[in-house]
């Protein structure tokens, strides 16, 4: 080190700005040690755009190490790193990764925004809403329809705290990095995920398709769309995914997402399917919705929140990650667990994020 010191320069700022002071192509080996480790997804995104896109495409390399047993970021997870199997020395680390720089990869694509739109509801819409739930849950036909119908706007300001992660699957773990061309979401309500990529759809020119069976909450998302300036990107479909109709008007596509629809659809493995089918080889299915907790499912808590939420037709299934998993034609790209508090209870039920990629045939 002492005969090479002339090749040693000193930097004092974050290493992102330290890669943009040396500039495109100028790095080789970016070694970021457990730095990531402390950072929110937001940051860890901001900084590893800047140091690939100054990283020499070819020759580079990203290294770091982490006290997680796993890649702990959906960020780094789209590095695709190798687990090197020596053992850190300085034994606290518990795993190391390095890998080149990815190709298809974007890193412009992880400083997109979404509009920080946040609906908020006045405790009384949330009366109205849970109101309305409460009527759903105890009548003995459900009518989805009218269900939705009936709660009008307050239908985000209420489900804003209770679908959580919403923002983190479809910011971070959504591999944007690629410029998916064509994004199917499934169920998608009133199209609030796209609040969180609006950035990221324009900047690709993404081709958005929102598929939902309710002609109600499909005039809210027609209006959103509108507002975001999205009419020429965006196309609406009513109707069920498991309608042979309906499937014959989506072209395969990129990237196909479902936020917390899956455990409100009866036939669930037939959506998976024709979910899977849609997506191109290479391209990307997404998902965030209710599950039990992944070993604990016969705790006293799990079953009653599976029981709670199944008033409201809502059914938590381990067997949905099981089948995404089973999948040969997908390789797991992010999977985590996570609890949030459900609105005005002491509630803590648990929801998953699932990103796959389809494999080549």
């Amino acid at each position: 080190m002492k005969q090479r010191v002339d090749r040693v320069k000193v930097f004092h700022g974050t290493w992102a700005q330290g890669a943009e002071a040396e500039g495109p192509g100028s790095i080789t080996i970016a070694s970021l040690l457990d730095s990531m480790d402390w950072m929110p997804p937001t940051m860890i995104a901001e900084n590893i755009s800047k140091v690939i896109a100054n990283m020499d495409r070819k020759k580079g390399r990203i290294f770091w190490r982490s006290f997680a047993d796993r890649v702990h970021s959906p960020v780094l997870a789209h590095i695709k790193a190798d687990l090197v199997d020596t053992y850190d020395r300085v034994g606290w680390y518990l795993t190391q990764f390095i890998g080149p720089v990815p190709e298809p990869y974007d890193p412009a694509m992880l400083e997109c925004t979404g509009t920080d739109s946040r609906p908020v509801n006045s405790f009384l819409d949330d009366v109205a809403v849970m109101a309305a739930m409460a009527k759903q849950g105890l009548a003995s036909k459900k009518d989805v329809r009218a269900f939705y119908k009936s709660q009008g706007k307050r239908y985000d300001g209420f489900r804003e705290a209770l679908l959580p992660g919403r923002d983190l699957l479809m910011q971070h773990a959504v591999p944007w990095v690629k410029t998916p061309k064509t994004w199917i979401s499934v169920g998608c309500g009133t199209a609030r995920d796209i609040e969180f990529v609006t950035g990221h759809v324009k900047a690709a020119g993404t081709k958005v398709i929102l598929v939902d069976l309710s002609d109600a909450l499909l005039d809210m998302a027609r209006q959103r769309v509108i507002d975001l300036g999205l009419q020429t990107q965006v196309q609406l479909v009513e109707g069920d995914i498991n309608d042979p109709k309906i499937r014959k008007q989506l072209p395969e596509a990129d990237l196909v997402t479902c936020s917390y629809c899956l455990t409100m659809i009866p036939k669930w493995k037939d959506a998976l399917k024709n979910m899977l089918d849609l997506v191109k080889p290479g391209g990307n299915l997404a998902l965030i919705d209710f599950v039990t907790r992944e070993g604990r499912e016969s705790n006293w808590d799990q079953k009653l929140y599976k029981w709670w939420f199944a008033m409201d037709g809502v059914y938590f299934n381990r067997e949905h990650v099981d089948w995404l998993r089973a999948q040969r034609s997908l390789s797991t790209i992010w999977y985590s667990e996570e609890e949030s508090r459900v609105p005005y209870t002491p509630y803590y039920p648990t929801h998953y994020l699932y990103v796959g990629e389809k494999k080549a045939k």
